[in-house]
């Protein structure tokens, strides 16, 4: 009776427990040439710099939540996005309300699965198109 108890307590906690999803969001190089990808905020220390050679995939961003059942990538920290070749020469900038391709419109030109559950994988593809 005692074991009975305790398994049903461990089992109401376990069910009560919120779950957690996991995020991963890569950005890939289908271009010929390495590129250089910076996220520029308005706050330095939310900076970030992504190297990536051609042909390559570079983790662009992950994350967790508990208690969500869907996670995506966020851009909202940072003001425009700017593509630049190894020259430091400046091929493209994005800014959040941009038309057409536009890598802060995540569920329109990113590619997001769910190999597992509550896991979600994000690809965006910068092609030679995208940079000219």
């Amino acid at each position: 009776m005692k074991k009975t108890i305790l398994l049903t307590i461990f089992l109401l906690i376990c069910a009560s427990c919120d779950p957690v999803s996991d995020m991963e969001a890569n950005i890939e190089n289908l271009t010929g040439q390495s590129l250089v990808v910076d996220f520029i905020s308005t706050d330095p220390s939310f900076d970030k710099t992504l190297q990536i050679p051609s042909g390559e995939i570079v983790l662009f961003q992950e994350g967790f939540d508990i208690g969500s059942t869907f996670l995506e990538p966020s851009l909202v920290e940072y003001d425009s996005v700017v593509i630049l070749n190894q020259k430091q020469e400046v091929l493209r900038i994005y800014k959040e309300n941009d038309s057409g391709k536009n890598i802060y419109n995540v569920r329109e030109y990113w590619m997001g699965s769910e190999p597992s559950k509550r896991f979600f994988k994000y690809e965006y593809e910068i092609n030679t198109r995208d940079i000219e």
